[in-house]
């Protein structure tokens, strides 16, 4: 830095807004202490340590709290490196997590959540690694990483990724995530993939910016305009906001100019994170006291009529509010999830509880219908349009629903073709029947669903973005079984209530065995299987128990032990045995019968015997 810079540089540093001077070929000349404490890169940030990289066997915990961004681009296979290989983990959830690097000796511990519908929840994740305890706790503003008696806390105002790294021999910290890591090139996916780190503390030097490239330092739209300025481009003096590496600020940009020319840039800079905390606690303050009327009012309590929502867990308790709120609106609802979480029931309650509840609620399984059928069964058709086409014309389903819901499932799977023909109905709420030259009118409210995730079909080429943007208004992401297990008790008391109504048989209860055992398995056909398995004990059922032998072996794990209050005869234990092999093999074989019997070694005449005699369909 030429004497003049370093005469400047000192003055700069007497200023309390951010100060970064660029040249033409982007390099940093000058970069003032109030812009490194903006940006969080000063030295002094706690404790400190030293400089390193993670090592095999180093404990990692990471809390993101949306996965895939201001993390330096983490996705589901950087975590194999702390042995986490979950391809179901997918971007921008909310992920907790620890475990060893590049080491297999300890069981990673993890979870992740969707945060589809607006991040309004409290994660937090406690486990034991190694013999130490360690915990993520992610709220809405901070991610807070505690190892032993040490806590890292990290603000954040969209999104962040936070890390600690532990050397397992002696339980110290070798490093922890601050702000400002991608200025100095820390985030989680770089240090995963083994880029070192620097040191930090008070008696650490200042981190030299001086002659690095600002976009090795800085990103964004506000970069990307100084760098543009010091080439000689126009500039605009006035303030402007914009987010820089992650941090709310108001910016001007001057250019600096020399003998021959454009010399390089200037940006000024505000750190306005404060004042925003202000006017979203002044925000805070105005929607609590518009709660507080709606309480007075009795209204917000209305949402308690979605008692046919199964499940009380707060995951739940939050779908319940919102599909009130939607009952209340005649907006476009996206209802997300997995298959089996209870997404059609979801549409049908959403509707039942509106205003259209006297009118047509339509369900069109788009998923099940060929593209050739699709387009007449919606829009219908006049008489003789194409071949085989009925002499009277047909009337679609948009039409047939007017004046209520069409509920559009696995919308997902809509071709191209007629997803350019769903997006004209949500766009000018008009349509054509196929050969018809009359425009129609339809007045009708649009419910859609998938199991799929519509921004990687975005990404694939499959999926419209403009349909997508007019289906997203008001999203509600449906929990998987395995998010709110606290429900599963309730839930299958309610079911086999239910299913023995359904059945004609006298009420049928769970053994305690069997609720550990629902509550410890997974559920990857949601509530869907939950259902099904209940329908099964009780159909296989004799007495009103049901027991661990009523349950297929992948939920029991094949660790059935069977605990007898008194003796049973030689002949009873005989044919419990037989019955539990029977049932057992065909769980196994999918109630295919053959596959059973040829399993079991045993003949067809003898197999059918023993299943009259015990019961077993």
């Amino acid at each position: 830095m030429s004497h003049n810079l370093q005469q400047f540089g000192i003055l700069a540093d007497m200023v309390k807004e951010g100060f970064i001077y660029i040249d033409k070929d982007a390099r940093i000349q000058i970069y003032n202490k109030s812009a490194k404490e903006i940006f969080r890169i000063d030295k002094s940030v706690g404790t400190g340590h030293p400089g390193g990289s993670i090592k095999k066997g180093d404990i990692v915990i990471i809390g993101d709290n949306c996965l895939g961004k201001d993390d330096g681009g983490l996705e589901a296979d950087s975590l194999i490196k702390i042995g986490i290989r979950d391809p179901n983990i997918a971007p921008h959830v909310a992920f907790l997590g620890m475990g060893l690097y590049e080491d297999d000796s300890a069981e990673p511990v993890y979870e992740y959540h969707h945060t589809n519908d607006g991040f309004s929840s409290v994660y937090e994740l406690k486990a034991n690694i190694l013999g130490y305890r360690a915990a993520v706790k992610i709220e809405e503003k901070s991610i807070a990483i505690t190892f032993g008696e040490e806590s890292f806390l990290m603000s954040y105002h969209n999104s962040i990724g936070h890390i600690v790294v532990v050397d397992p021999h002696t339980g110290k910290v070798k490093f922890y995530q601050t702000g400002g890591y991608t200025a100095r090139g820390e985030s989680v996916a770089e240090l995963l993939s083994g880029k070192p780190y620097r040191a930090k503390g008070p008696s650490v030097d200042d981190f030299d910016v001086i002659g690095k490239n600002i976009f090795s330092i800085q990103n964004g739209v506000a970069i990307q305009e100084l760098y543009k300025v010091a080439r000689g481009g126009d500039h605009d003096p006035r303030d402007k906001f914009a987010e820089i590496n992650g941090i709310p600020a108001l910016y001007s940009i001057f250019p600096v100019e020399g003998e021959t020319g454009r010399n390089g840039a200037v940006l000024r800079v505000e750190d306005i994170s404060a004042m925003n905390k202000v006017i979203r606690e002044r925000d805070e303050a105005l929607l609590f006291v518009e709660e507080m009327k709606k309480i007075i009012d009795d209204s917000v309590f209305e949402w308690e009529g979605f008692s046919q929502l199964d499940g009380e867990s707060k995951a739940m308790r939050n779908i319940k509010k919102l599909a009130y709120k939607a009952s209340r609106s005649n907006s476009t609802v996206l209802i997300l999830g997995e298959s089996g979480t209870g997404k059609t029931f979801l549409a049908e309650s959403i509707h039942k509880a509106g205003s259209k509840r006297n009118q047509a609620f339509i369900h069109v399984n788009c998923g099940a219908m060929p593209e050739t059928l699709l387009e007449s069964e919606l829009f219908g058709y006049e008489r003789g349009s194409f071949t085989g086409a009925s002499t009277e014309g047909k009337i679609g389903l948009f039409e047939k629903a007017k004046g209520g819901t069409i509920f559009l499932d696995e919308i997902g799977d809509l071709s191209l073709t007629s997803q350019v023909k769903l997006l004209k109905v949500l766009q000018d709420k008009t349509f054509f029947k196929i050969g018809g030259t009359t425009e129609i009118s339809t007045d009708v409210r649009i419910i859609a669903a998938t199991n799929r995730n519509l921004e990687d079909e975005i990404r694939c080429g499959r999926f419209r973005e403009d349909l997508f943007y007019r289906l997203n208004v008001f999203p509600i992401w449906m929990p998987a079984l395995r998010e709110r297990k606290e429900d599963i008790d309730a839930l299958s008391n309610r079911f086999l209530k239910r299913i023995c109504s359904r059945l004609g048989c006298e009420d049928k209860f769970i053994s305690p065995d069997v609720q550990k055992c629902l509550l410890s398995y997974d559920w990857p056909g949601n509530i869907r299987e939950l259902e099904n398995v209940l329908e099964r004990a009780a159909n296989i059922s004799d007495g009103r128990i049901i027991n661990m032998v009523h349950l297929p072996s992948k939920i029991t794990g094949n660790h059935m032990k069977s605990a007898q209050s008194e003796w049973k005869s030689f002949k009873e234990s005989i044919e419990e045995a037989e019955k539990k092999a029977i049932v057992e093999a065909l769980a196994y074989y999918k109630n295919d019968k053959k596959k059973a019997m040829k399993a079991l070694q045993i003949g067809k005449t003898n197999f059918y015997e023993k299943l009259n005699k015990y019961g077993i369909r």
